[in-house]
């Protein structure tokens, strides 16, 4: 591997078990364990779980090992990175485009990431006030009402999940991400092999494994492929440079194709054992499965309030999640302020805290988009026909325009623009048929299955 074109040595991470520790916190997150249920319920089961490993394997991670290759051959920020690919390799001048767009993206994602994450915190606070005992539908509903109809409450717990951020990542890569993903991710993924053990026990463990494991191909449709293949592809963070500043970080002697096996197979395993912990609970108390996003707040607060311990077992949900939440939002935030570091050079803990001040002020966007701006319909002021509040455009900009674009950026450059020799070097691949199939799906497949996603959305 080249070392950085100039500047002061980047980051390290201190070990490869935990840089693993901390690609699977932040790999298998919210996404993993709250959309690929609501997902997997809405589109299937089986199905869904079947085309979503298909997708993981011939999509997702030839892309991810794409994006930490490019990283760790540029081995600066995301906007670094493309300034010294350029500049070194002879790459064009407009690739610097991906590093600036990345940038933006996550800005504006971290801006509603953060309340969404505020959500899981305030349920977490909402059980260890005793909410879940005893809750029906009704009331399960008008919790969920009654919290995205205060914007000062919702303000307060993405304020709180920033600043929790904000110090771990002020601590730097090593004395903050590193110890406090040391010992999250791992006790997350403990409460949440505790809560599967716990439905084996209490409810319908056989009904989740029939529901998530039989494939019913007769209900194979193009939007279930797509629907499978976004979340596959989107759920790694591909395409927003999260990755690819991870893979800045990683030492030479740490094989990126071990590592993002190791991710991506870690990844869907929390996505299964969360499925296996969450649907017996539907199936046990007679719930519906296709509920949408709404599955884990409206939906299961009901089978909380009717099962034994639910109350315990509700709460430790959402703090498995309220840890997923913090484990994803570091390294993100890290994004951000490896860049501006990197050009301002500006002291670490100076730009961390006026990063995240901006990401809360931006978020009071989003925060009042479910509620005293619900009705809000930003681009019709300017003569475009939209439904959209102002929420659903910033998701719709980041989710549907430029994380696809990113994506096909990274393909682009690692399977095009950059050379055979300097991939195949950063990958520690032989020039056989490993390296030729990994090559191929990258510069065919992946941007293929990137414009079919492009072409689904609406």
């Amino acid at each position: 591997m080249s070392p950085p074109a100039s500047g002061d040595a980047p980051s390290r991470w201190s070990s490869n078990l935990l840089f693993l520790i901390i690609a699977i916190g932040t790999e298998a997150g919210i996404a993993n364990v709250w959309k690929f249920s609501y997902l997997a319920g809405a589109n299937g089961g089986g199905l869904f779980v079947a085309l979503y490993f298909i997708a993981l394997v011939f999509v997702a991670i030839p892309a991810l090992m794409a994006e930490m290759l490019i990283g760790r051959h540029g081995g600066k920020s995301v906007l670094g990175t493309m300034n010294v690919l350029v500049a070194r390799d002879g790459i064009s001048p407009f690739w610097k485009t991906f590093g600036l767009m990345a940038t933006a993206a996550v800005f504006l994602i971290l801006s509603y990431y953060c309340v969404i994450c505020g959500w899981m915190l305030n349920y977490f606070v909402f059980g260890l006030r005793g909410g879940f005992r005893g809750i029906d539908a009704a009331g399960a509903a008008a919790a969920y009402r009654r919290m995205l109809g205060s914007p000062g409450s919702m303000l307060c717990y993405s304020g709180a999940i920033l600043a929790i951020t904000a110090v771990v990542v002020a601590g730097g890569v090593n004395k903050g991400i590193e110890r406090v993903s040391g010992i999250l991710t791992p006790l997350r993924f403990s409460i949440l092999a505790l809560l599967l053990i716990y439905s084996v026990g209490f409810a319908d463990i056989g009904a989740a494994a029939r529901f998530l494991f039989l494939v019913d191909w007769s209900r194979l449709s193009a939007g279930v492929v797509v629907t499978a293949l976004g979340q596959a592809f989107f759920s790694l963070g591909i395409g927003v440079g999260v990755m690819l500043t991870m893979g800045a970080y990683m030492k030479a002697e740490y094989s990126i194709p071990r590592a993002v096996f190791t991710v991506a197979f870690a990844q869907g395993l929390v996505a299964l054992v969360a499925g296996l912990s969450i649907f017996p609970l539907v199936f046990t108390y007679g719930l519906a499965p296709a509920q949408g996003p709404g599955l884990i707040f409206v939906t299961l607060p009901v089978a909380f309030g009717r099962m034994p311990y639910g109350q315990l077992f509700g709460t430790a949900l959402f703090l498995t999640l309220s840890f997923a939440a913090i484990t994803a939002t570091t390294v993100i935030l890290e994004t951000l302020v490896s860049v501006v570091t990197e050009f301002a050079r500006l002291p670490r803990r100076t730009v961390t805290y006026g990063l995240a001040a901006l990401i809360w002020l931006a978020g009071i966007v989003t925060v009042l988009s479910f509620n005293r701006w619900s009705g809000v319909r930003p681009l019709e002021y300017v003569g475009i026909s939209s439904s959209k509040n102002p929420f659903e455009l910033i998701d719709y900009l980041t989710s549907n325009l430029m994380m696809p674009a990113g994506g096909l950026m990274v393909a682009l450059i690692a399977g095009w623009a950059l050379s055979s020799e300097a991939t195949r070097r950063e990958l520690g691949m032989r020039n056989g048929p490993a390296f030729h199939l990994w090559r191929s799906l990258v510069r065919y497949v992946v941007p293929l299955a990137i414009l079919v996603i492009c072409l689904s959305i609406r």
